[in-house]
């Protein structure tokens, strides 16, 4: 993609994530393992679903947000959020199951940190 490509995708947003809102970092683009701005172009339809490369089919994305998102359509990105939002109450209010997410995610985030290392 040409850098006027890049230019033009990321003003649709005024160099926020389309997902999550952040302020991106124009030259910050690509993955990093300490994302302080960093952005990458998210295809709104996937590739692999026909979507294309076109600047009017793309939008910024923090690395985290895209990397998040990854293969998924916009209503399965709604249906995690939602079950997010109900797993962030549990954990808070301290019940046997948000106990339950809550050791489950910090083995997730052990094992991505572990899965990082050898790369």
């Amino acid at each position: 993609m040409r850098e006027h490509g890049l230019g033009e995708i990321f003003a649709k947003t005024e160099g926020h994530c389309h997902f999550c809102g952040d302020l991106l970092v124009f030259e910050n683009r690509g993955w990093t393992d300490k994302p302080d701005g960093h952005w990458e172009v998210d295809h709104v339809i996937q590739r692999d679903k026909g979507g294309s490369k076109k600047a009017n089919n793309c939008l910024p994305a923090c690395t985290v947000c895209n990397r998040l998102r990854w293969h998924r359509t916009g209503a399965s990105v709604r249906g995690l959020l939602l079950l997010g939002v109900i797993a962030a109450k549990e954990i808070k209010n301290g019940t046997s199951m948000g106990r339950e997410l809550k050791h489950l995610r910090m083995k997730r985030l052990a094992e991505n940190q572990k899965r990082r290392k050898f790369r």
